[in-house]
């Protein structure tokens, strides 16, 4: 109305109380832009737009029409696929780091077989990190199409259901081939077991001690 009532706008300007007005409406500018930048900030951070329902099921469901068979296999083997690779590297190479750890320190400074294990954990976490865009490079390569999901559809709650089966699946098929080095043939051993070297370490000190 300011802009608009010239004569009103003069008036305001002569009075006593117009710096105070002033101020009053560039405070209020000021918080109304502070607002903005920070809902439109917080509707950039999040690919799920804010509910509008009060419903938990209106929540949990977007109103994006439901992905076809074919769009969530696709979504479902993006998700099950690398994953096989992150379980298998993880369970591999715990393994295989445990068994020399506890093989080589566990007998020279009485490591115990769990300590061993988890050392051996550590390095397979470290190494899984390193080559997770390895892993996820080689399941892009394996030529599979798009899913077609929108981002809302992604949001609705049956296909994050579907997301998660797919990681939980995928851990687990990947886990068990991880666990390979447990049936390989012991004469294959490319080092001693903890067991052979603890009683090679008695054979030596009982021909010292007879000698």
């Amino acid at each position: 109305r300011i802009v608009q009532d010239r004569s009103l706008a003069e008036r305001l300007a002569s009075s006593s109380l117009a710096p105070q007005l002033l101020d009053l409406a560039a405070h209020a500018a000021e918080a109304s832009g502070e607002v903005a930048s920070s809902s439109s900030s917080s509707s950039s951070s999040s690919p799920c737009p804010e509910p509008q329902a009060t419903t938990a099921k209106d929540r949990l469901l977007t109103e994006a029409p439901l992905p076809t068979s074919r769009q969530m296999n696709i979504y479902f083997l993006q998700q099950f696929i690398p994953f096989i690779g992150f379980g298998f590297f993880d369970n591999f190479i715990m393994i295989l780091a445990g068994d020399y750890i506890d093989s080589r320190l566990g007998v020279a400074f009485g490591i115990s077989t769990m300590a061993a294990a988890a050392i051996g954990n550590t390095f397979s976490d470290v190494i899984g990190v390193q080559i997770a865009g390895v892993i996820e490079t080689a399941g892009a390569a394996m030529g599979l199409p798009a899913s077609g999901l929108t981002e809302l559809q992604r949001c609705d709650i049956r296909m994050r259901i579907l997301k998660n089966t797919g990681m939980v699946l995928g851990i687990v098929v990947g886990c068990m081939l991880g666990m390979a080095p447990l049936v390989y043939p012991q004469e294959w051993r490319l080092w001693p077991s903890r067991e052979e070297r603890i009683h090679t370490d008695l054979e030596d000190a009982t021909v010292v001690g007879v000698v």
